[in-house]
């Protein structure tokens, strides 16, 4: 079952596959892996979860992030929102990446208790330009 309560469909190995330009061999390897396996059985249900965060203070951004901007990524780790900071983005893999393992594990992915970060800038008083702090939620 998923979230919706509907029964889940079988994983699309062969447009895994394909997707990934791996050979059979290696097909076999990966799908040999239980862990690997997990993840990728999990990718249907992380596309559907938006990690947002959301801005909780800003000073001196170059981008312009205020106080209740949000940036979104799906739990499979794909930006979704247009208006981006690189420097912002970059931290928030792992925030992807603990909500795609949570959801593996069948546990809710906005159940993470690290859920708050600062963008890449060490900020004006550290002798760089700004600093942006983040809360995640996932949706």
């Amino acid at each position: 079952m998923n979230d919706a309560g509907e029964k889940a469909k079988p994983f699309n190995w062969a447009k895994f596959q394909q997707n990934m330009g791996y050979s059979d061999r290696e097909m076999e390897e990966f799908k040999a892996d239980p862990r690997r396996r997990k993840a990728a059985e999990a990718l249907g249900q992380a596309n559907r979860k938006t990690i947002v965060a959301e801005v909780v203070a800003s000073h001196g951004c170059a981008a312009g992030f205020k106080c209740g901007d949000t940036i979104e990524v799906s739990a499979a780790g794909v930006v979704k929102s247009s208006n981006v900071c690189i420097y912002a983005v970059a931290p928030m893999t792992i925030h992807a990446a603990m909500a795609h393992d949570r959801i593996a594990e069948g546990l809710d992915p906005d159940g993470m208790w690290f859920n708050r970060f600062s963008c890449q800038d060490a900020g004006f008083c550290n002798g760089s330009w700004g600093q942006v702090s983040f809360k995640v939620n996932v949706k």
